[in-house]
């Protein structure tokens, strides 16, 4: 056996003072990853003596740590754990955005549960599209404001603004578009869900549970008729998705608000979230009291073109 061999030959990062760490927590194999890899000291001198440290992972708790402060151990063992849920690259967005006990607590329940869901990694992304299979859990955005009574995100205050004012002014101050709610966090939603489900089984079709819920994203408001509108689904719409009894049974009031929705919402940069004829896409009836903010520019596009949310392109920022 030849006594000279020193198995950091190859590791350029080798000093007096790491020596006798490395060879003690280190075997050839992690030794000849580190060389491969080109992993320098600094990415993991800090994780290296605790007892569940694993080389290889060792990049992801750099990353934590400097994405989200919390204690090595804690760090160390949350990435072995649920290593398997997030990429590299997704891991900073997560930490960005949620909490390590949210993300447990859905890694360890709501994935467990619905293996198919996945976690939006980045929910501040103002086209985020919900639904039964993408979910922002316990999310809650940070540039939400007070307008009328209800949150909404506040980069949508002016248009919102000048949309009920055009409408008041086309009625002549007679009429208005109402507003009955923007942003709701995830125990809001959840008890409406919840509730609606007591009463309708079919509650699904206008509304997904807490974290799948676009309301929770900031964007999304609801106009006073919404509730009218669901009520007579109930009763009127079945699989063929047929509004003409809704409308019919529609109060006045409605029928003149939705058609002014229709024709001139986009205009402000809002369009019916939920539009006729894409109800097998979007999972939900149309409801045409439920507008979701994308800007002037997209919400043009999105008119003119007829495609919803589920099927755009979007850029990368609000337009």
């Amino acid at each position: 056996m030849d006594k000279s061999y020193d198995p950091l030959a190859r590791y350029p990062y080798t000093t007096d003072e790491n020596r006798d760490v490395l060879l003690k927590y280190l075997d050839s194999d992690d030794i000849d990853y580190l060389v491969n890899q080109h992993i320098s000291p600094d990415k993991f001198m800090d994780f290296i003596e605790l007892k569940d440290f694993n080389l290889k992972n060792t990049l992801y708790y750099k990353e934590a740590k400097e994405t989200q402060d919390a204690d090595n151990e804690y760090i160390v063992n949350f990435v072995n754990r649920f290593r398997k849920n997030f990429s590299y690259d997704s891991l900073k967005q997560l930490l960005m955005h949620y909490s390590y006990i949210d993300l447990t607590t859905f890694y360890e329940n709501e994935a467990v549960l619905y293996p198919d869901l996945r976690l939006v990694a980045d929910p501040t992304n103002p086209y985020v599209v919900l639904n039964q299979e993408n979910t922002v859990y316990k999310y809650i955005p940070e540039k939400i404001t007070t307008f009328n009574t209800i949150l909404v995100q506040t980069c949508m205050v002016e248009d919102l603004t000048n949309m009920l004012d055009s409408y008041a002014s086309v009625m002549d101050g007679q009429d208005h578009l109402n507003l009955v709610s923007g942003y709701l966090n995830y125990e809001q939603i959840l008890g409406q869900y919840v509730n609606a489900s007591k009463e309708y089984e079919g509650v699904d079709h206008y509304m997904f549970s807490a974290g799948k819920n676009e309301q929770q994203l900031g964007y999304t408001i609801v106009l006073e008729g919404h509730d009218e509108w669901i009520n007579l689904c109930r009763q009127y719409v079945d699989d063929e998705y047929d509004y003409s009894k809704v409308e019919e049974e529609l109060s006045e009031e409605s029928k003149k608000r939705m058609e002014w929705i229709e024709e001139n919402a986009y205009r402000y940069g809002f369009v019916v979230r939920y539009q006729q004829e894409q109800e097998k896409k979007t999972g939900h009836w149309y409801q045409p009291f439920m507008l979701r903010y994308v800007g002037v520019k997209t919400a043009k596009i999105m008119h003119d073109s007829g495609k919803g949310m589920e099927q755009m392109s979007f850029p990368d920022e609000l337009e």
